[in-house]
């Protein structure tokens, strides 16, 4: 008759976690600030050149020039919260929605396209802190957009 034999390896994970050692949190966190403070002028540069390919790209009226504004507000995205551009942020994420909408609808609509354009050239420029009302007002219009053309969408859809 055999037997088996099970043999169990250590988790060496487990006891690296598990050990004491390493940075304290707010150690951790004060370095991984100060990196992103170093990158700054890297992302906010990358969330202009962004937007100057956004502008363009919204001159023109093809298929590619519409996926274009979605991967040029996708791009804001990634790099606008990182380098505390929180707002135009913000505004491109609500670009990505509303061109998504529009582009799975076959519409476009440049007016609505244009005016998150300047929004975000506008608050890059402006400098207002997070919690603005002027900031946010501008904001809830754009949402209001992009609500207009989900309901359009459902509307040609039913």
């Amino acid at each position: 008759m055999s037997s088996v034999n099970f043999i169990r390896r250590p988790n060496r994970l487990g006891k690296l976690i598990s050990t004491p050692g390493g940075r304290k949190l707010g150690e951790a966190v004060a370095m991984a600030e100060s990196g992103i403070e170093t990158l700054r002028p890297a992302l906010q540069a990358e969330v202009d050149a962004a937007l100057d390919r956004l502008r363009a790209a919204a001159g023109r009226t093809d298929a590619a020039a519409h996926a274009e504004v979605y991967a040029c507000a996708t791009a804001i995205v990634g790099a606008a919260g990182l380098c505390g551009l929180t707002r135009v942020g913000e505004v491109a994420y609500n670009l990505c929605e509303l061109s998504d909408r529009y582009i799975e609808a076959g519409v476009w609509n440049e007016a609505a396209i244009a005016a998150h354009i300047q929004t975000m050239g506008v608050l890059r420029m402006a400098n207002l802190p997070d919690d603005s009302p002027d900031a946010q007002a501008v904001l809830d219009g754009l949402k209001a957009l992009v609500r207009r053309a989900e309901e359009k969408a459902a509307q040609s859809e039913g």
